[in-house]
């Protein structure tokens, strides 16, 4: 997911899951190239998006045409 400057991320969400569990997440971010972190924010969000609780497209960026 592309970082963007429309919304600052201030507020935290803390977890634990068991060691295991914790590798798996980072298998998987490591693949995508992502951190943990990432990794689960992008998972939430999913998840907020199918169950229809969060817009699809927050802002589009302006792009400017080409001279």
């Amino acid at each position: 997911m592309p970082k963007t400057s429309f919304e600052t991320k201030t507020a935290l969400v803390a977890t634990r899951v068991t060691p295991y569990i914790k590798e798996i997440i980072e298998q998987q971010a490591s693949r995508e190239g992502l951190t943990s972190s990432e990794w689960v924010r992008n998972l939430i969000i999913k998840e907020l998006k199918a169950e229809k609780l969060l817009q699809m497209v927050f802002k589009t960026p302006k792009i400017r045409e080409p001279d």
